[in-house]
C-alpha cells in the first residue's frame, strides 16, 4: 500500500493525532497486492487508494500531476473515451474521490451495472482529493462501482479528463472549510494568495474580490486558531523548497512539529490529521516557529483548508426527492467551493427550500460573505424559529459547506425544515442539509 508523506504522532487526550496521507488505513486489502492488476478484493468501510487492489482500471489511466496534494501521494486520470474505473467493496454508501476544476470532463457512474448517473467534474475552483459523488442507501453486502469517461466535457471546460484518486466506504460528513472561514484567526503577519493551485483560489465574482486560495507567513510566532465541533480534523496545506516548521495543538496539548519543507512544490496537501475526536468543539491552533530543516531556503508556512467530519449523512442540494424549491431559484451553481461542487441560490424573497428528513438533529449547510449576505427565516415542523439567519460577513472572510442553522435533540422521526428568503438582491445559498441519526 502506497504511503507519500511523514506522518507525525502524539497521544493527546486519549486520541491519535497524526498528519494525513498513506493508503488504506481501515479499509487495507487483505490480499497483500498493492497493485491495479485484479481487482478481485472486497473492501470494507474506510478508505482506498485508487492503487488498491479493490480497483481495477482499464487502458486508458496515466498518472495525475505529482505537483499536488493526492489521497495517499498519487491518483490517475483519463481523457480516453470508454476508459474505466472499477471499484468492489462491502457497505451501504461509497464515495468517489477525485478532482473537480475547469478542464475536467463528464464521466458516467454506475453501481452493480445499474442506470447511469452523468456526472460533470467542471468547477471554477481547482479541488483535488475531494469527493466528487456520494451514493447511500444501497443493500448491505458486497457491491460495484464503475466510473467511465466520456471524453465529453461541457462548453465552458478546457478539457475533459477525469481523476480516479480513492474511495470512502461508509463515508462521514466532511465540510471542506477555507482559510477565510469566519471560524479561522489569525494573529501576527499573514499574507493572501489567490492561486489557483490552491483550494478556492483563482476565482471571484463581483463585488467579491479575489481573496480565495491560501494565506502564508514567514514571521515566527504568528498563529492561526481554528475552532470546531466533529470528529476529526485535517490542515491542508503545501510544502515546497523555502517552507519551515510549524507546530500544531489541538485543545492545548503538547506541540507537535510539522515540517513542510520539500525540495519541489507541493499544493493542497494535508500536513496534519487528528481522528477520532469526541463530538464536541474543539481548538486546532497551528504556530510558525521559524525554524526550518537544514535544506529549506525559507521558513514560509501555508494554511490553505481544514476538513472537518461529523457523523451523521448529507443530503446534496441536489437530491429532488428530500428537497423541494419554490419561487426562482438557480441550480448548478460551481463557481466555489460547494458540498460536491454545486449548490442552489436565490436573491429572491418569498423563495422557499423545504427539507424532509428522519433524525435527531438537522443542519442547514450554506455560506456566509459579502454577496452571499442574504437574510433566511427558518422553520421546523412548521413553526418559525426564533432568530432569522443573517449570512452577510465583511470582506474578506468568506466562508463555504458551513452550518448556518443546527438544531439537536429532535425526537428521532420524520422532521421538516423550511428555509424561506427574506431580501431581494443578496443571496441565499442552499449547499447541503446534514442530518444526524
Amino acid at each position: 500500500m502506497k504511503r507519500y508523506m511523514k506522518c507525525v504522532g502524539v497521544l493527546l487526550l486519549g486520541t491519535l493525532v497524526s498528519c494525513g496521507g498513506g493508503g488504506g488505513g481501515d479499509g487495507a486489502s487483505s490480499s497483500g497486492d498493492p497493485g491495479n492488476s485484479g481487482g478481485g478484493s472486497v473492501a470494507t468501510p474506510g478508505r482506498f487508494e485508487e492503487s488498491d487492489a479493490a480497483v481495477s482500471l482499464s487502458a486508458g489511466w496515466t498518472p495525475s500531476n505529482p505537483n499536488f496534494g493526492w489521497s495517499g501521494g498519487t491518483a490517475r486520470e483519463s481523457a480516453a473515451a470508454g476508459a474505466t474505473a472499477t471499484f468492489r467493496f462491502t457497505g451501504t454508501s461509497v464515495t468517489w474521490i477525485g478532482r473537480r476544476n475547469r478542464g475536467a470532463g463528464i464521466a458516467l457512474v454506475r453501481v452493480d451495472g445499474g442506470p447511469a448517473k452523468e456526472v460533470d467534474l467542471f468547477a471554477r475552483p481547482n479541488e483535488i482529493r475531494t469527493p466528487v459523488i456520494t451514493i447511500n442507501g444501497l443493500s448491505a453486502g458486497s457491491h460495484t462501482l464503475t466510473i467511465e469517461v466520456t471524453g465529453r466535457q461541457n462548453s465552458a471546460a478546457d478539457s475533459n479528463v477525469v481523476v480516479v484518486d480513492a474511495f470512502d466506504v461508509q463515508t462521514p460528513i466532511v465540510s471542506h472549510l477555507q482559510e477565510t472561514d469566519p471560524d479561522v484567526v489569525y494573529s501576527g503577519s499573514w499574507t493572501q494568495d489567490d492561486s489557483a493551485s490552491w483550494s478556492g483560489g483563482g476565482v471571484a465574482s463581483l463585488p467579491d474580490p479575489p481573496v480565495g486560495g491560501a494565506r502564508f507567513t514567514q514571521t515566527a510566532g504568528a498563529k492561526v486558531t481554528l475552532k470546531f465541533r466533529g470528529t476529526s480534523i485535517t490542515w491542508q496545506s503545501g510544502r515546497g523548497p523555502d517552507f519551515g516548521i510549524a507546530t500544531v495543538q489541538l485543545d492545548g496539548g503538547a506541540p507537535v512539529d510539522v515540517d513542510s519543507y520539500s525540495s519541489t512544490p507541493k499544493f493542497q496537501e494535508v500536513l496534519f490529521k487528528a481522528t477520532g475526536l469526541a463530538d464536541a468543539t474543539h481548538t486546532l491552533t497551528i504556530t510558525a516557529t521559524g525554524r526550518k530543516n537544514d535544506a529549506s531556503t525559507g521558513t514560509k508556512i501555508v494554511v490553505d483548508a481544514f476538513d472537518v467530519t461529523t457523523p451523521g449523512r448529507r443530503f446534496q442540494e441536489e437530491d429532488l426527492s428530500k428537497i423541494t424549491y419554490t419561487g426562482k431559484w438557480i441550480h448548478g451553481n460551481v463557481n466555489r467551493v460547494w458540498s460536491e461542487g454545486s449548490s442552489a441560490t436565490s436573491n429572491t424573497a418569498g423563495s422557499r427550500a423545504t427539507f424532509f428528513f428522519t433524525g435527531t438533529g438537522v443542519s442547514w449547510i450554506s455560506c456566509q460573505k459579502e454577496s452571499c449576505g442574504g437574510v433566511a427565516k427558518v422553520y421546523l415542523d412548521g413553526a418559525e424559529v426564533p432568530e432569522e439567519v443573517h449570512n452577510w460577513k465583511p470582506v474578506p472572510i468568506e466562508g463555504y459547506q458551513r452550518a448556518v442553522y443546527r438544531v439537536d435533540g429532535l425526537n428521532n422521526g420524520p422532521h421538516v425544515l423550511e428555509i424561506v428568503v427574506m431580501t431581494n438582491g443578496s443571496y441565499i445559498v442552499v449547499d447541503a442539509f446534514d442530518v444526524r441519526p
